[in-house]
């Protein structure tokens, strides 16, 4: 049995996004001379919390500032701030420039925390360049710790049906080279019903595909057809979010077809299905989904999915609920059970469960806003967990 457990990284993910629902929430309000925002999450288990801070200027709508703060209250702890840039902008999204510390996600090149700057420009005939350098962010535990990292990503659109980019990632470590990548990305949608990407990522300092991932996409009035490819490599793994994440993801090579049915006019149906290949061992994984939206707003929804795994020594059937129901006008109910029944327990309990109950409030504009949440499970590594969120967040409007 595949075990790679992550769980201190699964809740971090789970509170970062947790707290950021805060930030959706402000987006939609009426734009104001100025803006502030600040949420503050606060988790039991460490104690530990969250704070997430965003301004925007009316008089100056170039600039944006966004903020993510982790910090603990233990005698022993510090705080990281996960997220603290300032983002200068063209109104007419010609230009852009970001600096501090956020997260790089560009082309084929893997996501990392950066502490550092990106430019963007959009030239005439639909081409785009962008550049990036900094110190990545790396764990105190990281076994590499990089001393910076500098690259940069063109790209240039054909026609208005693709999109063809090049980028190129050096990291070094001790003013020595690392690691290198070069990567391309396309996206295409060759006819009007059809829709094709991919991209790959070539490792130059160990050579060898770091990762390649390619779909092709057909689509009707009621069915959507996907075939996807892919290859990852261990260092393209992301953090995991939920217990069927922490199970299923490891480096493995991948084909597979998934195909979208829309039986109703608010219920989705998805079904998956890939051949895997790990390690010499060939094998494959498969889920179906069923999603029912509560109104024609998807204001709420309700949705039940059942997988199973069956490669190597990871082999597990796992069932998935989900839901999101506004009770009232001003409360909303949300939450997300799963279950994994290994085939071979090993003596670490017949059946792993984890769960994330949530209900948040909010009574209106210039009010706080209330969310709380509690997450609970089990893994071969721990008997059981239990984890507190609570979330307190406030727009002010100044004139």
């Amino acid at each position: 049995m595949v075990c790679r457990t992550r769980p201190s990284r699964r809740r971090e993910a789970k509170i970062a996004a947790f707290a950021l629902v805060g930030l959706l929430w402000a987006n939609s309000a009426h734009a104001q001379p100025l803006r502030l925002r600040a949420d503050a999450v606060a988790e039991t288990s460490s104690p530990a919390g969250l704070i997430v801070l965003q301004g925007q200027d009316r008089l100056r709508p170039w600039l944006d500032v966004e903020g993510l703060v982790w910090g603990g209250a233990r005698p022993d702890a510090t705080g990281d701030v996960l997220v603290l840039a300032l983002r200068l902008h063209d109104l007419k999204g010609r230009t852009e420039l970001r600096a501090g510390r956020f997260v790089l996600s560009t082309g084929a090149v893997r996501p990392v925390q950066l502490d550092g700057a990106k430019a963007l420009a959009r030239l005439p005939f639909g081409a785009v360049v962008e550049v990036f350098g900094g110190a990545p962010v790396v764990p105190r535990f990281a076994s590499v710790p990089y001393d910076w990292l500098a690259g940069g990503r063109v790209a240039q659109s054909i026609g208005h049906r693709a999109t063809l980019g090049v980028s190129y990632v050096q990291r070094r470590s001790h003013m020595e080279i690392a690691d290198e990548e070069v990567g391309a990305d396309l996206t295409t949608m060759p006819l009007p019903w059809l829709d094709i990407a991919g991209r790959g990522a070539y490792d130059l300092s160990s050579p060898g595909i770091a990762e390649a991932i390619a779909s092709a996409a057909a689509r009707t009035k009621k069915t959507r057809f996907e075939l996807f490819a892919s290859h990852r490599s261990p260092g393209r793994l992301l953090p995991a979010t939920s217990l069927f994440s922490v199970l299923g993801d490891f480096p493995s090579e991948s084909v597979g077809m998934t195909v979208l049915w829309k039986a109703a006019p608010r219920l989705d149906l998805l079904v998956s299905g890939a051949g895997q290949q790990v390690g010499g061992t060939y094998g494959y994984n498969a889920w179906v989904r069923s999603t029912l939206r509560l109104d024609d707003k998807g204001a709420g929804y309700m949705g039940l999915e059942i997988r199973r795994q069956d490669v190597s020594t990871a082999q597990w059937t796992g069932l998935r609920a989900v839901a999101s129901l506004p009770i009232v006008a001003t409360f909303r109910f949300s939450t997300e059970l799963e279950v994994a029944l290994p085939d071979q327990p090993n003596g670490r309990g017949i059946a792993w469960p984890w769960g994330l109950l949530a209900l948040s409030w909010r009574p209106g504009k210039g009010a706080w806003e209330t969310a709380a949440a509690v997450e609970a499970g089990g893994s071969p590594l721990n008997r059981y967990e239990v984890n507190g969120l609570l979330r307190l967040s406030r727009t002010l409007e100044l004139p």
